[in-house]
């Protein structure tokens, strides 16, 4: 799958989610994007919403943090160019149909989250904006997820395959998660049921589980990100990496597929040398005579390598020598008759 020019097929994608961490600050949140690429992030996400449009308008107090926590337009657009600018992906979680119509072209990839996972008509609002799709899975059971791809796979543009657009993380919506509760395994069987791009939606502390989920098969991790654990008592904050934490992250996700290769062991064995120097020949185990009939106790086993393996010398077994050999002298098939 690719988003943007990233090809997830080659590398392991790590998100920056700044979330609302910035707090509506717009000094900061450029400062949070810039702290996160600095970091390894290979993409940058926001949230953009419309507080009435997320919440009933009874809710008050939750419509007047939200909108303290919005930024204006223009100020992603002055992020979004300066992330890219510096090779990194933009992208952001747009909670209402409305608001991803005006915004998702500017896009790289649309985050759906976990609690819009049932929403069909932004499910099929972002489908058919033709930009690559990662659709968050907290809460919600395989059948809820599964009914959630066909409805993206339903509305898709013509000539786009489901494989192509749309990426499946694993996610479990507890602020922090507990390392019992991350349920890691469901990676593989996301795996098994869904021919998709799988990744995982970290919200556990530390970075123990993210870690981990790469190694499981996850091709993207969303790590919330933060300048400072205990910059305030929003929730966000707590469960997010600081710079430094997120950069071993990084550094592991970016040199994880090398490590990982092919897993083939034929074509090339890259400890050749090694192997030259650790393994064994057979040799004389003593001072023998021409015309010995060899047997066992005449052969011993000694680096390095080079002459008859220890696998083959059984064939050098009940052969008679053509000539005197001496001590530790390496025995080949050409010293018997």
């Amino acid at each position: 799958m690719l988003i943007g020019p990233f090809d997830l097929s080659n590398r392991a994608m790590l998100i920056a989610e700044i979330g609302n961490n910035h707090e509506g600050d717009p000094a900061l949140a450029a400062e949070l994007a810039d702290a996160a690429i600095e970091s390894g992030a290979d993409a940058i996400k926001f949230q953009i919403l419309d507080p009435v449009r997320l919440v009933n308008r009874s809710e008050t107090a939750r419509i007047e943090q939200l909108t303290r926590y919005r930024l204006a337009p223009d100020v992603l657009d002055r992020i979004a160019e300066k992330v890219r600018s510096q090779g990194r992906l933009f992208m952001a979680s747009v909670f209402d149909c409305a608001t991803l119509s005006a915004v998702g072209g500017g896009l790289d990839a649309i985050k759906i989250a976990s609690g819009d996972l049932d929403f069909d008509p932004l499910l099929e609002v972002a489908a058919g904006t033709g930009k690559p799709i990662i659709l968050s899975t907290g809460m919600a059971t395989e059948v809820e997820i599964q009914r959630s791809v066909g409805v993206i796979a339903l509305a898709l543009p013509a000539g786009i395959t489901l494989a192509d657009q749309l990426a499946v993380l694993h996610c479990v919506s507890l602020y922090p998660t507990p390392p019992e509760r991350a349920n890691l395994a469901a990676i593989s069987r996301l795996k098994a049921i869904l021919p998709l791009t799988i990744g995982y939606s970290d919200h556990t502390l530390g970075l123990d589980a993210a870690m981990a989920a790469v190694a499981l098969g996850a091709r993207i991790v969303e790590k919330h990100f933060t300048l400072d654990k205990t910059r305030a008592s929003f929730r966000d904050h707590a469960l997010s990496a600081e710079p430094a934490e997120f950069a071993q992250l990084a550094r592991f996700m970016h040199s994880f597929d090398a490590m990982m290769g092919d897993g083939r062991r034929d074509a090339v064995v890259w400890d050749a040398a090694t192997r030259a120097v650790a393994r064994r020949s057979a040799v004389a185990a003593r001072d023998l005579a021409a015309g010995v009939e060899l047997v066992a106790g005449d052969l011993d086993y000694v680096r390095p390598a080079g002459g008859t393996s220890p696998a083959d010398a059984r064939n050098l077994i009940g052969r008679t020598l053509r000539s005197a050999v001496t001590a530790h002298q390496r025995l080949t098939s050409e010293d018997v008759v």
